[in-house]
């Protein structure tokens, strides 16, 4: 039988692991913030299309996503590899993440599936 025991520097990747997770979110929401709060005016309707409306409902829908997929995450303790997992915020966050994903996959294809019916 296998013995797992963890690496000598298993705690120092883990912490880089969320600095660059950190730093990965942060970066995101700064890139999101700064092109939908300094767009030019002219860029707000572009051919017909109202762009920087579709941009802040998306922005807006995927916090609420991310957010609702969060409050209905299951706090169920599950096994993994012969330990149980019971912290109910990293499980319910651990669904949200599973759950958004979930739901943006499917988005892009009835998305793609709407376009090309009708162009």
């Amino acid at each position: 039988m296998n013995n797992f025991i963890s690496p000598a520097i298993a705690d120092v990747m883990l912490w880089l692991m969320y600095i660059t997770l950190a730093a990965a979110i942060a970066v995101t929401a700064y890139s999101v913030w700064h092109g939908l709060r300094f767009r030019r005016k002219g860029d707000d309707v572009v051919n017909g299309v109202p762009a920087g409306k579709i941009g802040w409902v998306v922005a807006i829908g995927f916090v609420l996503c991310m957010a609702a997929t969060f409050l209905f995450g299951s706090t169920e303790p599950i096994t993994s590899n012969g330990q149980q997992l019971s912290d109910h915020f990293w499980l319910r966050v651990a669904d949200m993440f599973i759950y958004t994903s979930i739901i943006l996959i499917i988005g892009c294809f009835v998305s793609a599936i709407v376009s090309r019916f009708r162009s």
